[in-house]
């Protein structure tokens, strides 16, 4: 690794030389955001040492508070506990003292802590209401609470509860970054009153990880929005152009003699589900009706470590992926959405992806060798997994550990297969007339048992930077393990102006060959109008993370600069600005220069809540090394290619409300444009519709279309029309019931013409016309959820997904009548799911 790093570095000295002009405008940017940075941020040298806020909670007695809103408990009257007042506008008008009043008090017992919330308004009866359900973000008066328990400046968690009395919750980890699909059980309740609105909250202990001392000292902030005239209103109130967030709270002194949680959370479930689909010869009547049960247990080892297993998992997705068509070379990365996965992923993140969870319980990727394979009969649709389990948990001096582990089941795939043919009858010329034949049925492995571990340790350090390892392995039956691994850091000035980050790593796939690739950037974090980062990428060729990880290329080395001037005073009609620039470029190990370009792009966001946006871009680099899919370099048709885009969106918090984005330009030596148009209407509070439509062509662009020998690949220049949609109505009849219908498509027309061989140098033979790859491809995935959280933790889901595809490559065209229709023509795949979980805390 020690004489991989000296190559990297005789690279580096080889490219400063031979890319002269990119190095000194990267230098020359660099120079000149320090320059403006000294400048417009100047004011931060003379900045006085922040005076840290302070509140005392003090401990409940005899009984805590009910948890309605009504403030009318005891504890909420009596003369010892602190209130807090002192509020700071820190949107729209930063520095100014809010136009509404806020009152908060903290209390705690040996189970939780308890925050109530007095939101004074002058105007109750404009206090915006909407009811959305858990975790979504809503245009409503909102109060909320942050935490740092284990006081590191750097973890903690947030509970959001809006005046409709929607929850919101999330973690928060290194200093600013949140992990939303975090879910916690706690309590809340609102209560609209004559003089404005009131919140309680209960945080038990189990919610949180803190160390065990006889005193504890917290970090706190409060926060509350008034969501009609977008004002945010916070207790420890910094200056936008300060960096932190966790590091920058306030402290909750005075809770003695508490104790970490170390409960056990018993999760057993249910699921009964019906699946159709068209009749096959592997399912003649199209249906499949399958039972369900299992357990997810989340188990406190110590005050530090918490154990998450699962048996016999349920990873059945609830909403279905986006439609995709994909004509490039390159991977499609998709979100994941299973619970186990989703809750803590930010335990797993760094600079690249070493841990793509899709990876597991993924779709089989292996099909069958057989010379005498006739058709399926059956074939898994998901890998399964029998169980998976994840410890985590910060320890004493800062060190933050997490190991996963999950294995998979062989998955076969049922076949006919022809065993040998008898009878035959030819004719005098020795044509066959007819024959017999005899079919066997047989399987094959299409998918090996398989073992995934993740490793991952951080280490704090300072204030607010971090070093950290990662190490994943993979393996399965009949393949050399996949092993990588890493190290990473981020790094920070004291006062978290500057930083740089990074990552190195390796992986091994097979006993010849070990891959690497670094990462590292430097950039500035904070500032009242310049903040930006240059950074180098670099990859060798042997580098294969795609096991269990994610990167869309190997062999490139890229360099890149962004740089952003931001206004945050208000100007005539606008309240804020970004301006950006971003230039790149790449380079693979042969020296080809594979990307060159950049862009510039800018947003405006007016005083009456709309905001504006658009930029422009360009491409310049000469060649691309995948296009041609192995068969050598393929060099770009025109260049350089111009690209330019324009967004408009209107108030979000009116009823009505929508997005335009057109945008267009030249592409592959042709051109393109597309047009995106959303609305979104809310008629009440606990009612909500979306609907968006996007319209992109293409004309005349140069496409590979395939390789049909091991020397010739075909282009053609491709002709495309594509109207992608999403459309989604929600109805919420409690806080805790709703339904939601949603649903995405995608009908595509392609018309290939002038098919040709690529010669190379730019060069084509001529037009020849024995291909013919038009097609016309249409897909709806739709989802009809209804959930219910009948007690806290909980839910009764009950759910009809829907999926419809449809190839014809009889037509090229895109037929808006014609191709609706196929979305709801018969031939569909339905799954009706009810799913009952309990939650059990022990």
């Amino acid at each position: 690794m020690f004489f991989r790093s000296i190559k990297a570095g005789m690279w580096l000295e080889e490219a400063c030389v031979k890319h002269k002009a990119i190095i000194v405008l990267a230098g020359a940017l660099v120079l000149t955001a320090g320059t403006l940075a000294s400048a417009g941020d100047s004011n931060t040298e003379e900045q006085k040492e922040r005076v840290v806020p302070e509140v005392k909670a003090h401990r409940v007695n005899p009984h805590a508070p009910v948890i309605d809103g009504n403030l009318d408990d005891p504890v909420w009257s009596s003369g010892e506990i602190d209130f807090i007042t002192n509020f700071t506008e820190t949107e729209p008008d930063e520095g100014e003292n809010p136009s509404e009043s806020t009152m908060v008090a903290v209390v705690y017992d040996e189970k939780a802590v308890y925050v109530a919330f007095w939101c004074y308004d002058s105007e109750p009866d404009k206090i915006d209401k909407q009811l959305v359900r858990r975790d979504r973000w809503s245009q409503s008066d909102m109060v909320s609470i942050r935490l740092d328990p284990y006081h590191d400046h750097k973890t903690g968690a947030m509970f959001t509860v809006s005046a409709a009395g929607s929850q919101r919750d999330l973690r928060i980890f290194n200093d600013g970054n949140t992990d939303l699909s975090w879910d916690a059980v706690w309590s809340s309740g609102v209560q609209m009153q004559p003089w404005g609105w009131s919140a309680e909250m209960e945080i038990p202990y189990h919610c949180l990880r803190f160390q065990e001392m006889p005193e504890q000292t917290w970090g706190i902030d409060f926060v509350r929005t008034v969501n009609r005239n977008n004002e945010w209103y916070k207790w420890a109130f910094v200056p936008a152009s300060e960096a932190g967030f966790v590091s920058k709270f306030g402290h909750l002194t005075g809770m003695k003699d508490i104790r970490p949680a170390r409960h056990l959370e018993v999760l057993p479930y249910v699921v009964s589900s019906l699946e159709t689909e068209p009749a096959s010869l592997g399912n003649e009547n199209g249906r499949d009706l399958l039972g369900n049960t299992g357990v997810d247990i989340k188990y406190g080892l110590s005050s530090n470590l918490t154990l998450d297993a699962t048996i016999n998992p349920d990873f059945g997705q609830v909403e279905t992926d986006r439609p995709v068509l994909n004509l490039s070379s390159f991977e499609t990365y998709f979100s994941e959405r299973r619970p186990f996965f989703v809750e803590g992923s930010d335990l797993w993140q760094s600079e690249y992806t070493m841990f793509y969870s899709r990876r597991i319980g993924r779709a089989p990727a292996s099909y069958i060798d057989d010379d005498q394979y006739l058709y399926e009969i059956s074939r898994p649709r998901a890998t399964t997994i029998l169980g998976a389990a994840k410890i985590s948990g910060k320890l004493p001096g800062g060190t933050s550990i997490a190991f996963l582990g999950a294995i998979t089941d062989k998955e076969i795939e049922k076949y006919a297969a022809l065993d040998s043919v008898y009878n035959v009858v030819e004719d005098t010329l020795g044509n066959v007339v007819s024959a017999d034949s005899a079919i066997s049925f047989r399987e094959g492995i299409v998918e090996p048992r398989a073992g995934y571990s993740v490793f991952r340790v951080k280490q704090d350090l300072f204030e607010r930077s971090n070093v950290g390892v990662i190490m994943t392995v993979a393996s399965q039956d009949a393949r050399h393990p996949a092993v990588t691994g890493g190290f990473d850091w981020r790094l920070y000035t004291n006062d978290g102006m500057w930083y740089t980050d990074g990552q190195s790593i390796f992986s091994r796939v097979d006993p010849e060959h070990v891959g690497f690739a670094t990462d590292i950037s430097i950039g500035k974090d904070a500032g009242e109008h310049v903040r930006g980062a240059i950074g180098l990428t670099v990859k060798d060729p042997h580098l294969h993370i795609n096991r269990l990880g994610f990167t869309s290329r190997n062999d490139t080395r890229h360099i890149w600069t962004w740089w952003q001037y931001r206004t945050r005073n208000d100007w005539w009609i606008i309240r804020n600005s970004w301006n950006n620039i971003n230039l790149y470029y790449s380079e693979n190990y042969t020296g080809a220069v594979i990307e060159r370009g950049g862009n510039f792009n800018g947003h405006v966001e007016f005083t009456n809540n709309w905001s504006l946006g658009g930029g422009t871009s360009f491409q310049a680099e000469p060649y691309s090394d995948r296009e041609t899919r192995g068969h050598g370099l393929w060099e770009w048709p025109v260049r350089p290619t111009w690209s330019w885009w324009f967004s408009l969106n209107t108030d979000g918090r009116k009823k009505v409300s929508f997005c335009w984005n057109p945008g267009g330009g030249a592409d592959r030596g042709g051109s393109w444009w597309a047009n995106y148009v959303g609305v979104e209407f809310r008629p009440r509070g606990d009612m909500e519709f979306e609907l968006g439509t996007n319209i992109v062509r293409n004309f005349k662009a140069t496409r590979w279309v395939e390789n049909p020998d091991d020397e010739t690949t075909i282009f053609a220049d491709l002709d495309k029309d594509q109207i992608s949609l999403h459309a989604s109505a929600s109805m919420m009849f409690h806080k805790n019931l709703s339904c939601q219908l949603s649903a995405q498509g995608l009908v595509s027309g392609l018309d290939y013409r002038n098919y040709r061989p690529y010669l190379g140098n730019g060069n084509y033979g001529p037009v020849e016309s024995d291909y013919d790859h038009d097609f016309n491809w249409s897909s709806l995935n739709s989802t009809l959820l209804i959930r219910w959280e009948y007690r806290p933790g909980s839910t009764l889901y009950m759910v009809w997904t829907r999926s419809k595809s449809d190839y014809d490559d009889s037509v090229n065209d895109l037929d808006i009548s014609r191709d609706f229709d196929k979305f709801f023509s018969a031939g569909s795949t339905n799954v009706f799911l009810i799913k009952a979980s309990y939650w059990l805390n022990i």
